[in-house]
């Protein structure tokens, strides 16, 4: 991990700071759920991050692909706010430090505020071996992903979807609004939730099963396609499911 590197003046003032393979970027498959009274299970918290302190605390960083220096963040308001530059194809990673979780619920608001060609991931059972991984993107489609560190040491596509393709959403709110947006990893169930509700494939509410990865840490991230991005993270919460 790359410790982000910078200094708070006082709780939420703004923090000023700096930020490598590229992602494919399949074809989106438009699909739109059907209506679901699915929730989110039961819960307590972990932590709660409103980013009123210096996310250097408890955060650090790993950039998948771009360059360091294409990243511009700061904290404003209680926000933690992502700029990121063109030309290249980028992918930061935000992990929690000096946590391990096995059964874990991570969700956050986000919040954007520049053009769409963007995506947002939550991760759970981070380690040096990999994560899961839960994308939307402003341009209204979501992934579910496996990312395995092994197979970007050897140079190949780290990533295995387990959806196939880019899903459209119309849970996503699309352009410039926010969402908020879960991923639960509960025994060898992988669910996600976009804004409260639970997306439908094949007609049937999503759950994925996989055993890869067992704990590990959560975190958050920011991607995107070689143009200039603007977003703001407003909150994220980790919960322990009942």
């Amino acid at each position: 991990m790359i410790v982000l590197v910078s200094m708070v003046l006082a709780a939420c003032d703004i923090i000023p700071g700096l930020g490598q393979e590229k992602v494919p970027t399949p074809e989106v498959q438009e699909l739109k759920p059907e209506p679901t009274e699915s929730t989110l299970p039961e819960k307590g918290a972990y932590f709660r991050d409103e980013f009123d302190e210096d996310i250097n605390k408890n955060w650090g960083m790993k950039i998948i692909s771009g360059l360091e220096e294409q990243l511009i963040w700061s904290q404003s308001n209680c926000k933690f706010r992502l700029q990121v530059l063109p030309p290249n194809d980028t992918n930061y990673i935000f992990m929690r430090q000096d946590t391990n979780y096995d059964d874990v619920i991570v969700q956050t608001e986000v919040e954007n505020f520049g053009i769409t060609n963007n995506a947002f991931p939550l991760i759970c059972r981070a380690s040096e071996l990999g994560w899961y991984e839960f994308r939307i993107s402003s341009q209204g489609y979501y992934e579910v992903l496996r990312f395995d560190q092994y197979l970007q040491k050897e140079g190949k596509n780290a990533y295995t979807n387990f959806v196939e393709k880019r899903m459209g959403s119309t849970l996503i709110k699309a352009g410039l609004d926010t969402n908020v947006f879960s991923l639960s990893c509960i025994g060898n169930e992988i669910t996600v939730f976009i804004n409260g509700e639970q997306p439908y494939k094949d007609k049937r509410p999503l759950i994925i099963e996989d055993d890869f990865y067992a704990d590990g840490a959560v975190g958050f991230g920011f991607l995107g396609y070689g143009k200039e991005l603007d977003v703001t993270f407003n909150w994220i919460e980790t919960l322990k499911p009942d």
